[in-house]
């Protein structure tokens, strides 16, 4: 299972965890994980040495100053700021999170604004343009999930505010990333379906993915990442952390059905066997029977001795009943077992998923 799986390019193209805010001052209204914005004294440099257009410079000053009075208006409840402290957001970071006035949100709540999950992906977040929004994923085993969540939203904010010649150069960097990862079969399948939902939108999806989930980058891109994470690893890590828990699960499975489907062919190979058997021996007994009833026996040796031979034969056919019996009972000892992997699964699919968790609508 995938998480973090492309979105429908629906009314908020949100992604796994993705939406974009495209822009000069403000070029989108599509849903995209979240990007994040440079400190305002890099920009103010940035401004005054590389951007040669008034316009340019006045729409991302204009920027700047309506995500300060955003952040000033916005007061982030106690488990919005826990995840940007466990996510390892540092204050440039911080201040493009409250920003977008990120939400914590139940799942008739999330579904309305971010859409649901479908059967090719989840979504866990998406990021409107102007503000972000995380499922509220309540399992205990999935502690770190809405960290990772509220850090990929907030790397799409950041990248919907670069400027052009940074988004190209960032760009750049990240292909030279993708190349290094791309034999990822589970990366390569969620690039894949981006391309389908999200066209066009393939680098701010690496930019919010391998910020929050690759622990090795590039220098360059480390470099970049650093302006908004004081300990990037911690998000890293989270990420790992959730990831596992499904693995271990899906691990589980693969083995226990694969003990499963050998134990169920021991079992009918052996109970075949012992049939097949058990045939024979009645079909001997009945031939000693008429023998002992002709008189056909030259001597009492010889008929204790055949006797001897097929009790000898019963006995063994017995001790192998009994042993098929227990491998039919460790046959059902394995199926519960996958049964309640099964069941953890199915689990930890629903507390992730949001179209699992809304109530139906009641009828009047």
């Amino acid at each position: 299972m995938t998480l973090f799986l492309p979105g429908p390019g629906e009314p908020n193209d949100v992604d796994g965890v993705n939406d974009l805010f495209d822009g000069d001052d403000q070029r989108v209204a599509r849903r995209r994980g979240s990007r994040v914005l440079r400190a305002s004294l890099v920009l103010a440099i940035v401004i005054a040495i590389v951007v040669p257009g008034g316009a340019v410079a006045y729409g991302i000053f204009h920027q700047r100053i309506t995500d300060q009075l955003a952040v000033w208006q916005y007061t982030p409840t106690a488990e919005v700021a826990q995840m940007a402290a466990d996510s390892g957001m540092n204050d440039e970071g911080r201040f493009y999170f409250y920003a977008s006035a990120p939400t914590v949100e139940s799942a008739a709540d999330f579904s309305s604004v971010c859409g649901s999950s479908t059967d090719d992906f989840v979504l866990l977040g998406c990021y409107t343009g102007s503000s972000i929004h995380v499922f509220n994923v309540t399992d205990a085993r999935l502690a770190g999930v809405r960290n990772v969540t509220a850090a990929h939203e907030m790397l799409h904010a950041v990248y919907a505010r670069l400027s052009d010649d940074d988004r190209t150069s960032l760009d750049a960097l990240l292909e030279a990333q993708y190349q290094q990862v791309k034999d990822d079969p589970d990366l390569a399948a969620r690039m894949k379906s981006y391309a389908t939902s999200e066209p066009g939108e393939r680098d701010n999806e690496l930019h919010s993915i391998f910020g929050t989930e690759l622990a090795s980058l590039s220098p360059n891109l480390e470099a970049h990442y650093t302006k908004y994470f004081s300990d990037r690893a911690k998000v890293v890590a989270d990420n790992a952390a959730f990831q596992a828990v499904f693995t271990q699960v899906q691990n589980q499975e693969k083995a226990l059905a694969a003990q499963l489907t050998a134990a169920g062919d021991a079992v009918d190979s052996e109970s075949t066997a012992y049939s097949a058997a058990m045939s024979a021996l009645n079909a001997d007994i009945a031939s000693f029977n008429t023998k002992a009833d002709d008189g056909a026996f030259s001597s009492q040796s010889t008929f204790t001795a055949a006797r001897n031979a097929l009790t000898a034969r019963g006995d063994a056919l017995t001790a192998r009943y009994q042993a098929i019996q227990a491998d039919i009972a460790h046959y059902d000892d394995l199926r519960k077992q996958l049964e309640a992997v099964d069941s953890q699964a199915s689990e930890l699919n629903r507390s992730i998923d949001s179209s699992l968790q809304t109530p139906a609508p009641t009828a009047g």
